[in-house]
């Protein structure tokens, strides 16, 4: 090795030692322990609606209101008055949330939902839902699922509920209301199972053609987790003097 490069060699030597006696003396900088992530506020208030939602029969937990698609419908005011068009077109969107959760419900097959109250009377959870419950029980015993393809909706209307009809409603068991949503569906729509094997036996089907009126009648309601929603007492179909009182 020549000369210049032992001298090299030595400075970085001495180098070397002052560096690291330098550390030794001198405190090193103390970390602190990173903050564990928590929960944020957003997550955490999902997680309670989705528990509440869960004692009211919702599971899995439904999408918000915001994330859900509403069946298109054309909301009219049928009341002549009695009640301003801004409150009319207010409740027929009411009524559109109201039927984008029972399809959600219906999707996931959470037969409880539909008989805890929560969209609808108890009292009339056979009267708007029989048929649908029985569906339900009948999949389940047979172990499949159902699967519903509904009806859409053209034309959802404010209409009130006259006081015969009231007294009829009540005399049925059922609890009236003055106001109704009168609502036109209009197929094609159809009920079947779906199998585990990928079998699917059709329970219902009606074509384009079908056309079933009814009145559904209830009032605007906010739900604390699903938001404002028709909440309905029961339905009749508009046959007989019932039409009049639905005017389609």
């Amino acid at each position: 090795m020549s000369s210049s490069g032992t001298r090299i060699g030595l400075v970085l030597a001495a180098l070397l030692l002052a560096v690291t006696a330098c550390q030794a003396g001198t405190p090193q900088a103390r970390t602190s322990p990173k903050p564990t992530a928590s929960a944020s506020p957003s997550a955490t208030a999902d997680a309670q609606r989705c528990a509440r939602l869960a004692k009211r029969g919702f599971t899995p937990c439904p999408p918000l209101a915001s994330q859900l698609k509403l069946p298109a419908t054309t909301i009219k005011n049928a009341t002549d008055g009695a009640v301003d068009d801004a409150t009319a077109q207010k409740w027929g969107r009411a009524f559109q949330l109201a039927q984008a959760y029972y399809y959600w419900v219906i999707e996931q097959n959470a037969r409880d939902a539909l008989t805890s109250g929560v969209l609808t009377d108890q009292g009339a959870s056979y009267n708007l839902f029989g048929t649908d419950l029985e569906n339900l029980d009948k999949a389940k015993k047979d172990g499949g699922v159902l699967v519903v393809h509904p009806s859409s909706m053209p034309i959802t209307q404010l209409v009130l509920i006259p006081q015969d009809l009231q007294d009829a409603i009540r005399r049925q068991g059922l609890t009236p209301r003055p106001h109704g949503l009168a609502v036109r569906f209009q197929g094609p729509a159809g009920d079947l199972i779906r199998y585990p094997d990928g079998r699917e036996v059709p329970i219902s089907a009606v074509d384009a053609n079908h056309i079933v009126d009814a009145v559904v009648w209830g009032e605007f309601r906010t739900d604390p987790d699903l938001g404002d929603i028709w909440y309905e007492y029961g339905y009749y179909g508009c046959d007989g003097s019932v039409r009049s009182v639905c005017r389609l």
